[in-house]
C-alpha cells in the first residue's frame, strides 16, 4: 500500500480549525460565560452574552508524554545527518508515547438570565478528539522518509488510534433551587463527521526504488466518514486500489450545512453548584457523556500487508472522551477568591488527570484575572487569564494554563490555550444576586 494511504490516519486532524483550549484556568473565572461550558451549573455573571463564529471562543489543548516540541526540532533538523544517531531520542521516549488533542470552534452561542433564578444558553460548535498511542518509532513518519532512508525497512508495531470529529447543538439551564444550591444540564445533538479507531495497527515501511516509498498496514481499522468513500479506489472484491484517492479530490466540496448531523447521536453534561456560605463554595460536573455515531458513511478495514479490504458497517458508535470536574472556592474578600479544581479526562488510553489552584479577581470594572499553577502531565504550568473591558459591551479575553510556554515555546509538551470576544449586557459584580445587573461600562 502507497504511503498516501497514511491518510486515513491523519484526514480528520484537519476537519476542523486547531484553535485554542485551557480548561481549568478558566473554569473560575466567573466574567466569562465560556465557564458554564465546564460546569453547566455555574451561572454566568451576565445578563446576556452573544458569542460570533470564530472570535467567540477558540480552544485546544495537547499532551504529548515522551518529548516536547524542542526535541522534536532538534530530531527532524538533524535526522540524515551522517554525524547524528536518531536512536538517542526515539529510546528516551520510552516504550509507547501518548498523545491526546482536543480543539473546538465556536461556530454561535448566546445566553442570557431567566427571570427566576436561573440560565439558558445555545451553542453550536466543531469538536475534534485525538488519543494516540504508539511506539516511540512513530516518530519517523513525522518527516520525510528520505531522511532515514538507510534506516529501512522500519516496523512499527502496536499503534492505538482514537479519532472523533463532529458537529455540536447544546442547549444548557441552569436553575438555583435555593440560595445555595444550583443545578444544570445540557443535553447535546452531535453530528458524527470523521472517526478512526484501531486495535494494535502494525506498520512497515521500505523503499521500493530510489525515492520512492511503501508503507503496508497489518490489523484492523474501523473508519466513519463525511463522504462515501471513491467509488473509483475499490475493485470488484472491495478492496482499496492502490493509485486511487480514497476519497474524490472536491469532496468537502458536496458538504453542505445540512450534513453537519446527517449522523446523529446524544450526549450529556452535568453540573451542580453548592454554596455552604458566604466564603466557601463547591461545585462538580460531569461533560461529554455520549458517543458519536454513523449510521451512514462507515467502514470496516482489514489489513493484511498487501490488500485491504473494505466493508460497509451499517453501525458505528466511537465514544467522546468525557470529563470529571470537581472544585471548591473560597472568597477572599469582595474582589478575590481562591479555588482548586480537580479534573480527569477519560480516553481510552487512560485518564488524563491534573489538579490546578488558581488565585481569581477583578481589577475594577474593566478587568478581571486569574493566576493559576496546574500540576498534571507536566509540572512547570503557570496559567494566567485575563478578561479586559476594551469596548462598552465588548469583552477580549485570554487564557492558559501554561503561559511559561508562550515565553519559551520550544518546552512544550502540554499546550492549553483560549481566546476570543464577547458581547456581553449586564455585567454583574461578584457579590451579586443575578436579578440586579450592574449598568454597561460606557
Amino acid at each position: 500500500m502507497k504511503s498516501k494511504y497514511f491518510l486515513l490516519l491523519t484526514m480528520f486532524y484537519f476537519l476542523g480549525a486547531v484553535k485554542s483550549k485551557a480548561q481549568n484556568t478558566l473554569y473560575f473565572m466567573d466574567r466569562l460565560p465560556q465557564s458554564q461550558q465546564y460546569n453547566p451549573a455555574l451561572i454566568p455573571k451576565v445578563n446576556f452574552y452573544l458569542n460570533l463564529p470564530a472570535i467567540g471562543f477558540e480552544q485546544i489543548e495537547l499532551n504529548n508524554s515522551g518529548f516536547n516540541l524542542g526535541e522534536l526540532l532538534d530530531f527532524t533538523d538533524n535526522l540524515g545527518s551522517s554525524n547524528y544517531n536518531p536512536d538517542e531520542f526515539v529510546n528516551s521516549i520510552g516504550d509507547y508515547n501518548k498523545t491526546t488533542l482536543e480543539s473546538k470552534t465556536n461556530l454561535l452561542s448566546f445566553g442570557f438570565k431567566l427571570k427566576k433564578s436561573g440560565y439558558f444558553s445555545l451553542n453550536l460548535s466543531q469538536r475534534n478528539f485525538i488519543d494516540l498511542t504508539a511506539p516511540p518509532d512513530i516518530v519517523y513518519l513525522l518527516d520525510d522518509f528520505e531522511k532515514i532512508s538507510e534506516r529501512l525497512p522500519i516496523h512499527i508495531s502496536g499503534i492505538n488510534l482514537q479519532m472523533n470529529a463532529f458537529s455540536q447543538l447544546s442547549v444548557t439551564w441552569a436553575k438555583s433551587i435555593n440560595k445555595k444550591l444550583t443545578i444544570g444540564i445540557s443535553p447535546k445533538l452531535i453530528g458524527a463527521l470523521g472517526g478512526i479507531s484501531t486495535e494494535r495497527l502494525s506498520l512497515d515501511i521500505e523503499e521500493i526504488e530510489p525515492g520512492e516509498y511503501e508503507t503496508n498496514f497489518e490489523g484492523k481499522m474501523v473508519v466513519g466518514m463525511p463522504v462515501p468513500i471513491n467509488p473509483s479506489a475499490l475493485n470488484e472484491n472491495g478492496e482499496l486500489i492502490q493509485d486511487q484517492d480514497i476519497l474524490d479530490d472536491d469532496w468537502y466540496e458536496s458538504l453542505s450545512a445540512g450534513d453537519l448531523f446527517q449522523n446523529p447521536g446524544l450526549a450529556i453534561d452535568l453540573g451542580v453548584n453548592y454554596q455552604l456560605d458566604q466564603k466557601w463554595s463547591f461545585s462538580a460536573s460531569f461533560l461529554d457523556l455520549g458517543k458519536s455515531k454513523w449510521t451512514k458513511n462507515a467502514y470496516n478495514l482489514y489489513y493484511d500487508g498487501e490488500t485491504t479490504q473494505v466493508d460497509d458497517l451499517k453501525d458505528l458508535k466511537i465514544k467522546i472522551p468525557s470529563k470529571l470536574f470537581v472544585g471548591a472556592n473560597y472568597n477572599l474578600s469582595r474582589n478575590w477568591n481562591t479555588s482548586l479544581l480537580y479534573r480527569n479526562v477519560f480516553y481510552e488510553s487512560g485518564n488524563n488527570q491534573s489538579a490546578t489552584l488558581s488565585l481569581n479577581g477583578y481589577v475594577g470594572r474593566m478587568l478581571s484575572t486569574s493566576f493559576s499553577y496546574t500540576a498534571g502531565q507536566t509540572f512547570n504550568n503557570l496559567g494566567l487569564g485575563l478578561r479586559l473591558r476594551f469596548l462598552p459591551g465588548t469583552d477580549l479575553y485570554v487564557v492558559t494554563d501554561n503561559i511559561l510556554h508562550a515565553i519559551n515555546y520550544k518546552n512544550v509538551q502540554y499546550s492549553a490555550i483560549a481566546f476570543g470576544v464577547n458581547l456581553l449586557f449586564g455585567t454583574q459584580s461578584k457579590n451579586q444576586e443575578i436579578e440586579e445587573p450592574e449598568k454597561i461600562e460606557e
